[in-house]
This record gives C-alpha cells, structure tokens and sequence, in this order.
C-alpha cells in the first residue's frame, strides 16, 4: 500500500441522513453475459461452440457491481495455461485492473496461488475458510464455478463445493473481469450473474437515518481521511460516498464504500468514517441503530 499522508490537502465532509439503497439478499434470475469489454491492448478472444476462449489479456463486464452471484463453467485450454478471476475490480482509467479481490482458477504446485482460493489485491479482507481444492486445475475438464459477493462477504464455490470464504472485504462496486495468463488460454460457458436489487432498509434490515419517527444522530467526533502517495501524485480530486451503519451506541459498524474518485482512498475513506463517533439515533426515545450515507470531497491545495 502507498504511503499516506493527511497535508498538502483539504478534506470537506457532507453528512447525508437519506433513504439508503443497501443490497438486498441476492436471490433473483441469473443472466447471460453477452458483452464483453476488453482492458488494455493485447487481448485476445474467439467465439467457441460452448462459448468464449480468452487466450491473452483481461476482459471485464461492461458494468461494475457492487453485490452479486456469479455462476460460470470454465476449463484451461491446454497444459501450461492459467487464468484469473478478478472481483469489485478498479484500475486507473483506461489502465489495467488492479485494485479489488482474485481467485486462481488454475493454480499452483506451490501453494502461493492455490485455486479458488480468495486473495486481495490491494483491499482489505480476513479469511474465514479455505478448504481446497490443493491440486491445479486439469486442462480440459470444467469446473462450475459460483462466486457470491454480498457486502463484506466473499465466498467461491467450485463443482458444488464451498472452498473460500472471507469477510470484512471492502463493499466498494468494481467490475467482474477474466484475466488469462500462460499458454492456451481460458475457455468459459453459460457465464451467469445477478446483481442485487436495491432495498429500502439498510443492512440487517435497519431503518435510514433520516427516516419517520427516527432522532437523526448528531456528529460528535470527526475524522479526516488520508491522502495516499499515488492519489496525491494523480491529483486526484472528487467524491467518495460510503454507507455505513451507526449502532445504537454511537459508534460506526459496517462500511460500505460506494464511490471513489481513486481506487486507493477506497480504504482512506472507509478507515476514515470507522473513526467517527455519534449521539445515535432513537425511536420513541430508545437509541437504535441506523443506516447512514457520507460524502467526502478530496480536494488537494494549488
């Protein structure tokens, strides 16, 4: 991670108590995915009977998502080949992805990139399971593959079996992207996902903070975020807007950041509003807890 520093800049904050479009269970009809964008020059594609061979570079959905359940057979060309799925991806504009969660669908011998083992790419996460498989992914043979982003949590599942749990991720939205690395290529078929729909209430079924018959919650300790060395060396300027609930004591549980202007203040932001502290909200003169919305505007100094 760059290094980080809070000069040379000046942070203004907006606190927003609005309706809140949390993701809801992810429970609806999976899709085709009949587009694809390529990322960077040198990618290489084909259409195949089953479906699509990426035999260099990255594609990604067209769309970034936030919350989902992505359903996929994949299976490696030929010996030698290998490839990548990239989750809540981010990259610069028009640069490569590098900034989210990846799993290795093929796998190594040496246990540093076992497969479907979830990893982050410059983000946060803690692991909670990884029971295997051990062993590479055989060339020819498909595996079903069944990723489930929702909030904090990432899970993989491959031939029916759960094998990667982890929590705490960062619930920034990103794109879903195949990166093939090797010789032969990646070939995939049936490519599936749904997006979570919007839901009123906020995680675990809060009310917003602004709702009828809810006490706002007053700000009673502020915070400012941190510049990183890469944001600030972009001069990097915009919004971040994070959700994020306010427990029933004031203090800040769960984040969810949902737009940067650069991928690294994704975590500046999110440490950020975790520091922040709050008269809470109440119903009926009890405090609750509630769902929240926050801007920052990054701006730096000429």
């Amino acid at each position: 991670m760059p290094l980080c520093t809070r000069v040379s800049c000046a942070i203004a904050f907006v606190f927003v108590c609005v309706a809140t479009q949390a993701a809801a269970q992810i429970d609806v009809e999976l899709r085709p995915i009949g587009e694809w964008t390529p990322v960077g020059s040198g990618v290489e594609t084909r259409a195949t009977p089953d479906g699509l061979l990426l035999t260099a570079g990255t594609i990604r959905t067209p769309a970034p998502s936030a919350d989902f359940v992505l359903r996929f057979e994949y299976r490696l060309a030929a010996a030698g080949a290998d490839a990548e799925l990239l989750l809540r991806a981010r990259g610069a504009s028009d640069g490569p992805l590098g900034y989210g969660y990846r799993v290795a669908l093929g796998g190594d011998t040496t246990g540093r990139r076992p497969r479907g083992r979830l990893r982050t790419d410059g983000t946060q996460m803690r692991e909670g399971m990884y029971t295997g498989p051990h062993t590479p992914a055989a060339s020819g043979r498909w595996v079903t593959c069944e990723v489930r982003a929702e909030r904090d949590t990432l899970s993989v599942s491959l031939d029916g079996m759960a094998v990667s749990v982890a929590d705490r991720a960062t619930a920034f939205s990103g794109f879903v992207a195949f990166e093939a690395t090797g010789t032969g290529g990646l070939e995939l078929r049936d490519v599936r996902m749904a997006s979570a729909e919007p839901a009123v209430d906020g995680p675990r079924g809060l009310p917003a903070a602004g709702a009828p018959g809810i006490t706002p919650p007053e700000t009673t300790r502020r915070a400012s975020p941190l510049y990183t060395a890469a944001a600030m060396a972009a001069r990097t300027k915009g919004i971040a807007k994070l959700e994020f609930v306010i427990e029933a004591d004031g203090s800040v549980g769960a984040v969810r950041v949902i737009d940067v202007p650069h991928p690294d203040l994704a975590l500046s932001s999110a440490a950020c509003v975790r520091e922040w502290r709050f008269t809470p909200a109440a119903r009926n003169g009890v405090p609750v807890a509630v769902v929240a919305t926050m801007e920052m505007a990054f701006t730096l100094q000429p």
